[in-house]
């Protein structure tokens, strides 16, 4: 799936929001088995509400300028994204962020992302953002620009994540936000995009067949810039990963400059009527000259 061509990016402008509403409305990347759907996440009226922000994005720009540079962490911006939301969407009520959980001992035994209320019913929500690939589409085989970050492993990680607030510390810090353990629903929001050099990898869980998938290189070719259609490219900065790109003709760049990228991830844009560059695809390339 090529998650970039949504109708939903022909009408929302705002960077931040855009960045928003990735989170809120993206396929998961993988199955966890605890998927939140976007149903639940927009809830009735969140999407109109997503059209207001957009439109009037001050309170929500305001929040992300207070918070930056966020570490120079995509993850930590996301997170900040998604608080926002659930402090401030109709539906939703945040209880807790980046709760800590200790033992006995006062030894740290993890973080949960978030606790909150969806239309009065509490959720333990995990978070992550990731962009993993490899020739083959296996998730065996899939790794971050950072060959050290692999699929497998954090969906391993995420699934202890998941179980944090199931020991006794985790019901202690439900009772004190006066949360009934027995009531709590464990739930993920996975996002991200998965390359692989064919149009479509073969599903292989717990890859999602119907994820946000992207191309991946290891050498430019002529095959890649000879679809016949006019492109600019542009190569991301790590901190705007999360929507497809949309950007001004000075930000793009020309296929002799995208050609010298060893290792980044670059969208494919095509100029719509709005006079900016929209993506159209996006590629992995990585360095094999790294041993």
């Amino acid at each position: 799936m090529n998650y970039a061509l949504d109708a939903l990016w022909w009408r929302l402008t705002d960077p931040y929001v855009r960045d928003l509403a990735a989170i809120l409305t993206a396929p998961p990347l993988w199955h966890s088995g605890f998927e939140l759907s976007v149903r639940a996440l927009l809830g009735e009226t969140g999407f109109r509400y997503l059209l207001d922000l957009n439109d009037y994005p001050e309170q929500l720009q305001q929040s992300v300028n207070n918070k930056q540079p966020f570490a120079g962490r995509l993850g930590f911006y996301a997170e900040h994204l998604l608080a926002f939301w659930l402090e401030n969407a109709p539906h939703t009520e945040l209880l807790g962020h980046n709760v800590v959980l200790k033992n006995a001992e006062g030894q740290t035994e993890g973080e949960a992302d978030f606790i909150a209320l969806f239309n009065g019913e509490p959720y333990h929500l995990e978070l992550t953002c990731k962009y993993y690939g490899c020739l083959s589409g296996r998730p065996s085989e899939m790794v971050g620009l950072n060959p050290n970050d692999s699929l497998l492993q954090k969906a391993a990680k995420l699934k202890h994540q998941l179980g944090l607030l199931n020991s006794e510390s985790g019901r202690k810090i439900l009772s004190g936000l006066r949360v009934d353990p027995q009531k709590m629903k464990t739930a993920s929001i996975v996002r991200g995009v998965g390359f692989s050099a064919k149009a479509q990898p073969v599903p292989t869980e717990p890859l999602n067949a119907y994820g946000w998938h992207g191309q991946y290189v290891e050498h430019w070719t002529d095959d890649i810039f000879s679809d016949g259609h006019e492109h600019r490219y542009y190569v991301f900065p790590r901190m705007n990963l999360l929507a497809p790109a949309r950007v001004r003709s000075q930000d793009t760049v020309g296929q002799a400059e995208i050609c010298a990228v060893k290792s980044g991830i670059v969208a494919v844009l095509t100029q719509r009527p709005d006079g900016y560059w929209h993506e159209s695809q996006r590629i992995m390339k990585t360095d094999t000259d790294v041993s």
